[in-house]
């Protein structure tokens, strides 16, 4: 009998394996996973010191070990999902090994947390490559952007129109307004308001909750006024978004500003005020005319806050104490030390407040709000010894803009005594300079702006259209409105010891028409003229902007986000 020698058992078990292509691919296939985990794992043994010599013989030993039981056991669908078990519990073993001997916030999870988590970050991937806009909380946090499937993602889409598509139109700001039947969205663009679609109710107040939480206020507080701060990032960069909400019986009312800062910062210089105004203003920069008090008016919504901010800007506040009493600030000027009053503040009322600022001897003060009677007279008292005092008071024009300040200090005389002057404005649009329409004014428009006969003028007027390729299309630059950006038209009186004795006599209209004839003071229509003969704005704009607003009427509606040029006026 011939004996096989004492390899051939094993041959004989190899052969089946051997005799396939398939199956020493899986097995080596299996075997270099296996050794490649276990090189990862040398990294992470040695991170934690742990005996790293034993770790990898043990994991090299028991490698080999699920290779060599394959080649073993004569069936192969039996041995290599017994070296995959082998395998898998090799690891098994180091992963317990090692959580056990690791903080709590670095032990391997397989499933749980982290899988979710990793499954949520891609989720909010594919929802970010939708979305043309991301808010950004007042912490720098991205709110998250709902899923295409997710019903929330129509509150989400509200929000980018309220926001970025209302700042691509060029809005300096959004105005909401809620009620029972709807969600109201206006968009202020050049002093005009262009209303969007209204929006469904659940939509438009979810919208509401949604922005409120990004700039951090109380979503349960739908009563109570509140500010705060969010970003918005969009294609044209990130916009700073300032918040005010409010609410009533009729519903929540939310005012979207943009840039607010920005757009209070202008200098003196490029506010609108016409050459012979500038210079009057300049005089009281001097030490010996900076006392009294000057009144900022305008109507509501005319930029009175932008001015009342540049007047006091214009001292330097490096060689002059400036200071400022505000019941919200607005915008902060460098050097000026601004103080916000503290309604909770029991010990100091708004007045008093005043009499404790003008008493540390400023060079100028501005107090934004003067609408209580106590404040009007605190004001008032220093008179023409104290500091240059700025008050804002809203108003329709100088004359009414004094008759108020006299009320509120319940003393005709005292109130006359400190007057340095008083100013009022309006803002006008701006023809835009990319499809404005020159003209040569008529014998009668010639006249009315003070122009020489037989001298060549060149006006312009508003178009709003453009031609591209024999095509007429809207301006790119104005968006079909033809205007772009607005400036102010200004009417200021200056007073001096002549002017307040007569008011002091209660005569208004004698000192106003003494300005008028011996100071040489442009009344606001002839500023709007100014502007329209130096082609900066159109006839039409200086018309609107003086236009007695039209009775309200069932069908009346303000103009729709498809709306192009205003409706056009008669020339003042």
């Amino acid at each position: 009998m011939l004996h096989m020698p004492m390899t051939m058992p094993l041959l004989l078990a190899d052969a089946p394996v051997l005799m396939s292509i398939a199956k020493p691919i899986l097995m080596f296939a299996a075997l270099v996973a296996y050794m490649r985990y276990v090189a990862k794992f040398e990294f992470d043994a040695r991170f934690y010191n742990f005996p790293i010599l034993a770790i990898n013989a043990a994991l090299i030993a028991i490698g080999l070990l699920g290779f060599a039981v394959v080649l073993l056991i004569p069936i192969f669908w039996i041995g290599f999902p017994l070296m995959l078990g082998i395998y898998a519990g090799s690891l098994y073993g180091y992963w317990k090994f090692r959580d056990a001997r690791v903080p709590p916030n670095r032990k391997f999870v397989l499933f749980g947390t982290h899988l979710q988590n990793a499954l949520e970050a891609r989720r909010q991937r594919t929802a970010d490559r939708g979305a043309s806009a991301f808010f950004l909380n007042r912490k720098g946090e991205k709110m998250p952007v709902p899923a295409k499937e997710d019903p929330k993602l129509a509150v989400y889409i509200a929000a980018e129109a309220a926001t970025i598509e209302a700042f691509n139109r060029r809005a300096s700001r959004t105005d909401v307004q809620a009620n029972a039947q709807a969600v109201q969205v206006t968009m202020l663009i050049d002093g005009v308001r262009v209303r969007l679609d209204p929006m469904p109710v659940e939509v438009g107040t979810q919208m509401i909750d949604f922005l409120k939480t990004a700039a951090g206020l109380d979503v349960a507080d739908r009563r109570r006024r509140q500010v705060g701060e969010c970003h918005v990032e969009g294609p044209s960069g990130k916009q700073l978004l300032t918040l005010t909400a409010l609410g009533s019986g009729a519903g929540q009312t939310l005012r979207i500003d943009f840039n607010r800062a920005k757009s209070l910062d202008r200098p003196l210089d490029d506010l609108g005020l016409l050459p012979t105004q500038l210079t009057a203003l300049r005089a009281l920069e001097e030490p010996a005319l900076r006392h009294g008090v000057f009144i900022v008016s305008a109507p509501v919504g005319q930029g009175a806050s932008t001015t009342a901010y540049a007047f006091l800007g214009r001292h330097d506040a490096y060689t002059s104490n400036l200071k400022t009493l505000e019941k919200e600030v607005l915008f902060r000027l460098e050097g000026v030390e601004h103080m916000q009053w503290d309604p909770n503040d029991a010990a100091h009322d708004f007045p008093e407040k005043l009499r404790s600022i003008v008493r540390k001897d400023p060079d100028a003060i501005l107090c934004t709000d003067i609408s209580d009677a106590g404040t009007a007279k605190q004001a008032a008292t220093p008179g023409m010894k104290g500091p240059l005092l700025y008050v804002v008071i809203p108003s329709d024009s100088v004359q009414a803009a004094y008759a108020k300040w006299v009320e509120l200090v319940g003393d005709a005389k005292l109130a006359a005594k400190c007057i340095a002057g008083v100013s009022n404005q309006r803002l006008l649009r701006n023809v835009c300079p990319n499809c404005k329409v020159g003209f040569q004014p008529s014998p009668e428009q010639s006249k009315r702006l003070g122009i020489a006969p037989g001298k060549t003028v060149e006006l312009f007027r508003q178009s709003g259209k453009v031609q591209v390729k024999n095509k007429i299309e809207d301006c790119p630059v104005c968006q079909g409105s033809g205007f772009f950006g607005q400036s102010a038209i200004f009417e200021v009186l200056i007073l001096d010891d002549a002017g307040r004795a007569t008011l002091t006599e209660g005569d208004f209209r004698g000192a106003y028409a003494r300005s008028i004839r011996e100071q040489k003071m442009l009344q606001l229509q002839e500023a709007a003229l100014h502007k329209v003969r130096d082609g900066k704005t159109s006839f039409d704009e200086a018309a609107r902007a003086f236009a007695k607003p039209a009775p309200a009427s069932a069908g009346a509606k303000p103009p729709t986000a498809t709306s192009g040029a205003a409706p056009k006026q008669s020339a003042p």
